[in-house]
């Protein structure tokens, strides 16, 4: 099967391998195969153990086109000043509710509100901002070779459900990966081939003992082609 995306976790407090750094947040760098660029999806709690885990991979932060933040708290955009001050030509996308607080705080960056699914390249979409608590939020949904997609979240604050049900109105999910926060109707999971479950998953024993031979131990410095 031809690659489309390869994921690497950089960013996580659940576990780490040898010679990585473990950090309280979330972050994940993507490889797109269709492209050729690299994208980062959040940026963790601190941007020097992000950096430390990205160049533990042997990526140079200057290859990194986009930024794709799921939303503003410090967990998920604490590294972001670190990135832009190594790679200021990076593009940064962030919930629409939350761009003026972005573009204030980094005025001489590129950032984006997103409101509605956008393809920022070829098969990287973003999901466009998602309410339903307090917290806006979005996540990313990479496309790949087979029109199967693979869903990236931060904390999913409105709900993992509500980021399901978008992303299965348009395709199969074939893997998703991130904190799931409180969520606990498994049976959206169901039919999902790969379930990453970490950071701030709440039912995190419970989500693996339902899905036992789909569930998948994240740690940092883990990579997974798709």
């Amino acid at each position: 099967m031809k690659q489309s995306f390869k994921i690497y976790i950089v960013f996580d407090n659940k576990c780490h391998k040898p010679g990585f750094l473990p950090g309280f947040g979330f972050s994940v760098l993507i490889y797109n195969y269709f492209t050729e660029n690299f994208s980062l999806f959040d940026t963790g709690g601190s941007g020097d153990i992000l950096i430390h885990n990205i160049k533990k991979f042997n990526v140079d932060i200057s290859a990194i086109n986009n930024i794709i933040i799921s939303h503003a708290h410090l967990d998920h955009a604490g590294g972001l000043a670190n990135i832009l001050h190594i790679n200021p030509n990076i593009k940064v996308y962030v919930p629409n509710d939350e761009e003026k607080g972005f573009s204030d705080a980094f005025p001489n960056n590129q950032i984006y509100g997103c409101s509605d699914m956008t393809e920022i390249e070829k098969n990287l979409f973003i999901s466009g901002q998602i309410t339903g608590s307090f917290i806006p939020e979005q996540s990313v949904f990479l496309k790949t070779e087979d029109n199967e997609f693979v869903v990236l979240v931060g904390c999913a604050h409105p709900g993992l459900e509500k980021f399901i049900i978008k992303a299965r109105n348009i395709s199969r999910i074939r893997a998703i990966i991130g904190g799931f926060h409180g969520f606990k109707d498994f049976s959206y999971l169901k039919d999902i081939d790969f379930i990453g479950a970490c950071h701030c998953t709440q039912y995190y024993n419970s989500i693996k003992e339902t899905y036992p031979n789909q569930f998948k131990r994240i740690c940092v410095g883990d990579n997974y082609s798709f």
